[in-house]
């Protein structure tokens, strides 16, 4: 069956290391290396995932400042504002994680991570997408409107609405995520919306809710 990527699915597959043993991380790493069918990727998420590439930059950068500084303050910072909370709260986990450790080596292990989840990331934007589909101003506004008042966030319509419209005329394929927005129980819900009954839905498989 083929596959329509959200942006966490593929963001976890770039930060896998054998080294930590995270299950989400490993399930993600596992479903594309070990590609089954065409892997299909929304402009929309491409554009989230290059924006994820910059933020975790940022991150390290902000968390390193920290490291060498600690009278510096994440909040006076444009780049900590511009973060959502979700981010802010991963920065300040970091900076608790390896406050103490020496800014050279810090340094080392945050570039020598980045550099591997750069690789992975280009690797899978090359060479595992076999059709990139729905342009971002080609997503229906209708349509988007009519799934964010089923509770979603902007940016979660906007992969589901691109991930519904390439569904169409072809067979079904897999939604494959790793966010737990993407609850199996709201999505069944989300079809239940009669304005959404002509519509065939795409497979949920998300890695969150995998035994």
């Amino acid at each position: 069956m083929d596959s329509f990527f959200d942006t966490s699915a593929v963001i976890h597959y770039g930060s896998y290391s054998k080294l930590i043993n995270i299950t989400l991380t490993k399930r993600c790493y596992e479903y594309i290396t070990n590609k089954n069918g065409k892997f299909l990727l929304g402009y929309y998420v491409e554009e989230e995932i290059k924006t994820r590439l910059k933020k975790r930059r940022i991150i390290f950068q902000e968390v390193l400042n920290k490291v060498i500084n600690n009278s510096y303050e994440f909040e006076k910072s444009n780049f900590f504002l511009n973060l959502n909370e979700r981010d802010k709260t991963s920065m300040k986990k970091l900076y608790e994680k390896y406050k103490n450790n020496d800014p050279i080596k810090i340094k080392k292990i945050f570039s020598q991570d980045q550099v591997t989840f750069e690789m992975r990331i280009e690797k899978f934007l090359k060479f595992f997408v076999d059709e990139r589909v729905i342009k971002i101003d080609e997503i229906k506004q209708e349509l988007l409107s009519i799934i964010k008042e089923n509770g979603y966030s902007h940016a979660d319509c906007m992969v589901l609405t691109s991930a519904f419209q390439a569904q169409e005329e072809r067979k079904v394929f897999y939604f494959v995520a790793a966010d737990k927005h993407f609850d199996p129980n709201g999505y069944d819900f989300l079809k239940d919306d009669l304005r959404l009954k002509e519509r065939i839905f795409p497979e949920l498989k998300n890695f969150v809710f995998e035994d």
